[in-house]
């Protein structure tokens, strides 16, 4: 991979592979962040930039970007680690009525919580399994069919086949950290994080569907979420190398999780403070939205070396956040299987986790035989066929790649083709913002969610309190052009379109 100039899509930059379409090229200030982030130490060039391309005002580098290096860690590339499930049910839209659809949900929304826990549904014991088997733990808990292990990104665990050393975990993770993590299990967490149900609502690709098991009228769900704190206290433990506001940021993360973390400290102040950071943040996206073009010019990239001691703990805690990201998801799975089992009165009833991956990411990968550190901001990992010759399925259809779009309008699952070489085995993690999240406030009401979730005979679900207008369908790209721009190059094709059922939303 060098530096020559590339040409895609409409545009031809230095040292920047760009896959976008013409109605949403990247504007001045993507532009210029991309380039200066290929000119980091130790970025193999090209940087990838795919089709959900866009800056959020809060955070200093794009979201849908993709940089590789061989031996760097540059932590301000990196958002705190998130991803998608995509679960299969037994189901069909002829077994669901909105009775069954308020029990699930109003069941799920006791179970999963929207924020930090006041206090945990794991043990110390259960976090050291966790952090050292991912979704295994999850699995057996729930009594999920262990099998659909294989379907998930580094089978679920991302240190398996790895010699892990206890002690180097230990020495990675801070005691306080440990105690974020206990509180981060079972939840779903903010913003746009969320829990869909959705069915089959036309086949696009009918052999892949079949064999994905997805007729139309099949009822699935769609799962976005994290390590949540654990994985956000990781980051800001390393805040050096990827200072937030001078620092400022970073020191009120610790004493905020530290806090949360403390036993002896009154759940009615936790909740207040739990309440403080959401509008701090609320606020935070309003103050960047619009005004971080000259903020961002001025951010500096400080990297680690992978071979350093900062370096190997780092990327040991990170993994460690990866693990519970994997085991959060497939926990809310589980509760998925387990509320449906006693809605339905049927005990075996299970789902199958088709597909689990991150979209925010730093992995040590092989790339065509070479190995790579790649840094993901808001991009899937996707394979083709050739790369899963022991996989039943996955063998012939490629990886399964998610593309939700808006609240109330219809996702997409797709396979992944041959095309992704050219992306380094990335694609979209979603559709991406047009309007920034704080600015859609102000452009944007509730009642024009409402509108399109109710023409959709859409049902809602949240905690109770939010700012639902972020979410304003309108301040997302066009799901056809994005997965049309995706085919073009050859990333991933649709295999089934998925039609919106119910949602629990993140935002409270």
């Amino acid at each position: 991979m060098g530096g020559s100039m590339i040409r895609c899509g409409s545009e031809m930059e230095e040292n920047v592979r760009y896959f976008l379409n013409d109605d949403y090229p990247a504007d001045d200030v993507t532009a210029y962040t991309l380039k200066r982030m290929a000119d980091v130490d130790g970025v193999i060039k090209p940087v990838v930039a795919l089709p959900d391309l866009h800056f959020k005002g809060s955070y200093h580098t794009p979201t849908g970007v993709v940089v590789l290096t061989k031996d760097k860690i540059i932590p301000k590339f990196l958002n705190a680690n998130c991803g998608m499930s995509f679960v299969v049910t037994t189901l069909t839209v002829d077994d669901i009525d909105n009775g069954k659809i308020d029990c699930l949900f109003n069941a799920l929304k006791r179970h999963i919580s929207v924020a930090l826990r006041l206090s945990p549904v794991i043990t110390r014991y259960d976090l050291g399994k966790i952090i050292e088997t991912g979704a295994e733990w999850s699995f057996r808990r729930f009594g999920l069919d262990e099998s659909n292990l294989q379907n998930m990104e580094n089978c679920g665990n991302i240190f398996k086949g790895k010699n892990i050393d206890p002690n180097d975990i230990d020495a990675s993770l801070p005691d306080f950290i440990k105690d974020v993590g206990m509180l981060s299990m079972g939840v779903l967490g903010y913003g746009n994080h969320f829990v869909e149900m959705q069915a089959v609502d036309s086949v696009m690709d009918a052999e892949a569907a079949k064999m994905f098991d997805l007729p139309t009228g099949r009822i699935c769900f769609m799962i976005h979420g994290d390590s949540r704190g654990f994985g956000q206290s990781v980051i800001d433990h390393y805040s050096k190398y990827s200072k937030k506001l001078l620092g400022l940021q970073q020191a009120y993360k610790r004493v905020y999780y530290s806090m949360l973390a403390n036993r002896n400290i009154p759940s009615g102040i936790k909740i207040c403070m739990d309440r403080l950071n959401v509008n701090l943040n609320r606020y935070k996206s309003v103050v960047f939205s619009g005004k971080g073009a000259k903020i961002k010019r001025s951010v500096e990239y400080r990297s680690m070396d992978l071979s350093s001691t900062d370096g190997r703990r780092y990327m040991t805690s990170n993994y460690c956040a990866l693990n519970l990201g994997y085991a959060n998801r497939a926990y809310i799975a589980g509760t998925i299987a387990g509320s449906l089992r006693e809605i339905f009165k049927d005990k075996k009833m299970n789902v199958t986790i088709l597909n689990d991956g991150n979209h925010d990411s730093l992995q040590e990968e092989n790339i065509d035989g070479k190995n790579f550190l790649v840094h993901r901001n808001g991009a899937a990992r996707a394979l083709p066929p050739a790369y899963f010759n022991d996989h039943p399925i996955f063998a012939r259809t490629g990886q399964p790649v998610l593309l939700p779009t808006a609240l109330g309008r219809d996702s997409y699952l797709c396979a992944a083709r041959v095309g992704c070489k050219d992306s380094c085995y990335s694609a979209c993690h979603g559709t991406g913002r047009l309007v920034d999240r704080g600015e859609a406030r102000g452009v944007f009401t509730d009642d024009d969610v409402y509108r399109e979730t109710e023409a959709k005979r859409m049902r809602v679900f949240d905690y109770g309190k939010g700012k639902i207008s972020e979410e304003a369908p309108a301040a997302f790209k066009d799901a056809k052009k994005i997965l049309e721009t995706m085919e073009r190059y050859n990333i991933a094709c649709p295999v089934v379109k998925l039609r919106p059922v119910a949602v629990l939303k993140g935002w409270r």
